[in-house]
């Protein structure tokens, strides 16, 4: 009886998208909690009402820097979309290029980096009218190599920097007009963050690196995570490698770090040189953590996710809530509020079948 409501929810929900989780979960698209977690309800309506984005994969969420009410939504399968009543509705501003990341101009909102891959080739589009228009900047010479992070250097923003998934990491500090291969990890590229006077890199299973933009070579970037990757003695309690999937790190000091991974989810108040696993309540063989943020409000208020459930911390880290969200998938993305962090967003992933 169980299997047979989940279904006929998965299966209602993408007719309403609109209507409480809880009594018709969706497969796929975003969640929004309007009172810090409490419940979630899906926010997948396209603008006129006539479908949803309720079967998407979410790749990443994010505001206007200008505007709370407006948010972005990258999508694996199926392009940029735009919402500008937080989340009420969404118009498709980008479409048939599988979007990894994306990046807003903090000085510019209308100018907005698009990465991913079309065609079985790694790109990176540009608009400079809000998402009107796109133009490409950047074209992978390789075949099936997609890029998986753009980022903006949020005190020039001309310069950006792209990871592939190969591992190259490729600059520009002219807006995308021309590039220069920066490094190349040969691991995949996850994440990357901007520091006043350094650039962290997150790879899929070599971890977190820190460099500075002028680095033309992995050597020249120091790693960070390497108590972390050391062979644990109860590795045997794992089916998958160990993999590093997301981060924060923050923008102005760079002291705290949170990096989620493959055997949950890790601390750093010291910029990276010690680490401490948090304690998720969750079983040991299932703490693949993967989205995680914490609230521009307060550094103590911390989201995060392992499978279908997101945890929620207002102390940090040491004391966990928990919220299941009724899908098949995973929570990928999470983005809080600037402003009301009791207001965030969450978005979904569902593998293949």
């Amino acid at each position: 009886m169980k299997i047979k409501i989940i279904i006929l929810g998965l299966a209602t929900a993408l007719l309403s998208a609109g209507c409480n989780m809880f009594s018709t979960p969706a497969a796929a698209g975003v969640v929004k909690t309007v009172n810090g977690g409490a419940d979630w309800q899906f926010s997948n309506v396209l603008k006129g009402g006539s479908a949803n984005i309720g079967q998407l994969n979410i790749a990443k969420l994010d505001f206007d820097p200008s505007n709370r009410e407006t948010v972005f939504v990258g999508s694996y399968s199926g392009g940029l979309y735009k919402s500008e009543d937080s989340g009420a509705s969404w118009t498709n501003i980008l479409s048939k290029i599988a979007i990894y990341d994306f990046a807003i101009n903090s000085g510019d909102p209308k100018i907005i980096y698009a990465a991913g891959i079309y065609a079985s080739q790694g790109k990176v589009l540009k608009s400079v009218d809000g998402g009107a228009s796109w133009q490409q900047v950047y074209n992978d010479a390789g075949q099936n190599n997609a890029v998986r992070v753009v980022a903006l250097n949020p005190q020039a923003p001309q310069q950006l920097i792209i990871g592939t998934n190969s591992g190259s990491l490729i600059k520009s500090a002219d807006g995308g007009q021309t590039w220069q291969l920066m490094a190349n990890f040969s691991d995949p590229v996850m994440r990357v963050f901007w520091q006043p006077n350094a650039v962290l890199v997150l790879l899929k299973t070599k971890g977190l690196f820190s460099g500075g933009f002028a680095s033309a070579q992995a050597g020249d970037f120091q790693e960070l995570t390497k108590s972390i990757v050391k062979t644990s003695p109860t590795d045997y309690l794992y089916t998958e490698p160990f993999a590093f999937n997301q981060g924060f790190v923050d923008s102005v000091t760079g002291s705290l770090i949170y990096l989620t991974t493959s055997r949950g989810l890790y601390k750093s108040t010291d910029g990276g040189q010690t680490w401490n696993q948090l304690a998720l309540p969750v079983k040991q063989t299932e703490s693949n953590a993967r989205a995680i943020t914490i609230a521009r409000t307060s550094s103590n208020l911390v989201f995060t996710s392992v499978g279908s459930v997101i945890y929620k911390s207002t102390d940090g880290g040491a004391s966990w809530q928990t919220q299941n969200i009724p899908t098949s998938g995973f929570i990928n993305y999470i983005l809080t509020d600037p402003q009301l962090p009791q207001i965030a967003y969450a978005g979904i992933y569902v593998p293949a079948q």
